[in-house]
């Protein structure tokens, strides 16, 4: 070997640990950056024996970073849901707190039992009202809660959208610049980091999955195969303004035109949203409305002369549809809204409480209506028979989730909290569960493709041993050449 081939040798040597040492930096910048991988220099052997950096290359770990944004995706859907369904339980699911429909029936037949037992005492027909009107209050304020929570998951969607919208376009830039510096050759390994951010911006929204192609273009589609991104982002509306229908459910996400209804499929926040508006807030609307309608039927009044032809009427619990009953068998969507005490049972608004007793609710104006005709002030019949229709069993509509073969309202009232109870008993489970199965798949990436600490602080120490080793070959080179010139001499 020729002295200058040792000097270029050794001059190489030095310029790849200037390169090299340069890429160690940036990965101890980037040591507490989630989305950034480990940059390595790329080192190549030229014909003389040197060598020199031929490029910077990212830690590749696909199927690691296509697990994380997969867990993201699941893990965002479940906190949604799991959030929302703890709102309601917290509100009108627990049949232990005072102010749940469950509850408040409860009490509303304590009232009345106390009333039968001292049908005359005014203060305890008073109580049956006082608790009537707090079983309505109680079915308003629910509805009115399911209401606002479908119109708050409404304004979400539409705000998660517009984030989408973006993080596509600022993908859209990131991929081209990508594709462009990856065909000229050029370091591409900030960009390749910015947009592996993106992603994991991107599947919090929605489920996805990637495509890596040549020149390090990427295409995006969604779990269930709509493409999201595919040179261009693909275009997405959601008409956030769209009125929503009672029992109906609300305006779809479209891609391209195409209507993504089904939020399970769709996954991530947005698919989270979908579920919680179209989907677990009308079922409990639902369960709510047959409530009000069972609370209605078991407190009706009906025709109480010898020869009965008129209609069954609503009496103390009645609605706008009055005084006829709502039909069986099917949902009233909105009672649980407009249920509330008939005025004619309330001495603030006209009535007499007596009423509750008597009977004649319904229509003080028609007597066949009238349980206690000669006004005994010891007359228990209509109330305990009010408390029997609170158990009595009547059929409820065959499309809500809860189930009761008997027992009537009361069963019902007390399984639909149970309902809501349990979903969100198994909603919080499985978001806990799949938090910890996002944070493991996180982990799992930055452990093979992250920035360790103690591996770029070794890769330093054998930087200095390599730039030591090349200063001692150039030295010993320069005394050789020190001594070759004093022989010329």
């Amino acid at each position: 070997m020729s002295l200058t081939l040792a000097y270029n040798i050794a001059r190489g040597a030095l310029a790849s640990n200037a390169a090299t040492a340069s890429v160690v930096s940036r990965n101890l910048a980037n040591a507490e950056n989630p989305d950034a991988s480990r940059k390595t220099a790329l080192l190549v052997t030229d014909a003389t024996g040197g060598v020199h950096v031929a490029g910077v290359a990212n830690e590749v770990e696909a199927a690691l970073l296509e697990q994380s944004l997969k867990s993201t995706s699941a893990s965002s859907h479940s906190a949604e849901v799991a959030k929302v369904l703890q709102t309601l339980s917290a509100v009108v699911g627990d049949p232990e707190l005072e102010g749940s429909p469950a509850a408040l029936i409860g009490q509303f037949r304590s009232a009345l039992q106390t009333a039968a037992a001292s049908p005359h005492d005014t203060t305890s027909l008073q109580g049956v009202l006082s608790s009537a009107e707090a079983l309505t209050e109680s079915l308003n304020s629910a509805a009115e809660l399911t209401t606002s929570t479908r119109r708050v998951a409404q304004d979400t969607i539409e705000t998660a959208v517009g984030d989408l919208q973006s993080l596509l376009g600022a993908f859209s830039d990131l991929n081209r610049e990508i594709v462009t510096g990856t065909a000229l050759g050029r370091d591409v390994t900030d960009q390749l980091d910015r947009r592996n951010s993106l992603l994991r911006g991107i599947a919090d929204l929605v489920d996805i999955r990637t495509q890596e192609r040549s020149d390090g273009d990427m295409a995006i589609f969604l779990a269930n195969g709509t493409v999201l991104f595919e040179t261009s982002a693909r275009s997405i509306s959601f008409d956030g303004n769209a009125a929503l229908l009672p029992g109906q459910p609300g305006s779809a996400l479209r891609i391209d035109g195409v209507p993504q209804t089904d939020g399970e499929s769709l996954g991530g926040k947005i698919g989270g949203l979908l579920v919680v508006r179209d989907e677990l807030t009308l079922e409990l609307g639902s369960q709510l409305d047959e409530i009000a309608r069972g609370l209605i039927v078991a407190t009706s009044e009906s025709d109480q002369s010898a020869s009965p032809s008129g209609p069954a009427q609503a009496g103390l619990f009645t609605y706008p549809g009055g005084p006829g009953l709502p039909a069986s068998g099917s949902v009233a969507v909105g009672l649980a809204s407009s249920i509330s005490v008939n005025a004619n049972a309330n001495p603030a608004l006209g009535g007499a409480l007596e009423r509750i007793r008597d009977g004649g609710i319904s229509d003080p104006g028609d007597p066949r209506y009238v349980y206690n005709a000669g006004s005994l002030p010891g007359y228990a019949g209509r109330l305990n028979e009010l408390i029997d229709g609170l158990s009595a069993d009547q059929p409820f509509a065959s499309s809500v989730s809860v189930s009761v073969t008997n027992g009537g309202v009361l069963a019902f009232a007390t399984a639909s909290a149970g309902w809501l109870e349990g979903e969100r008993s198994t909603s919080s489970a499985d978001s806990e569960q799949k938090r910890l199965l996002a944070d493991k798949a996180a982990g799992a990436w930055q452990s093979e493709a992250g920035v360790n600490l103690d591996d770029e602080l070794s890769a330093l120490m054998a930087l200095e041993r390599s730039y030591q080793a090349s200063t001692r070959l150039i030295s010993a080179v320069n005394s050789m050449f020190d001594a070759l010139l004093s022989a010329v001499r």
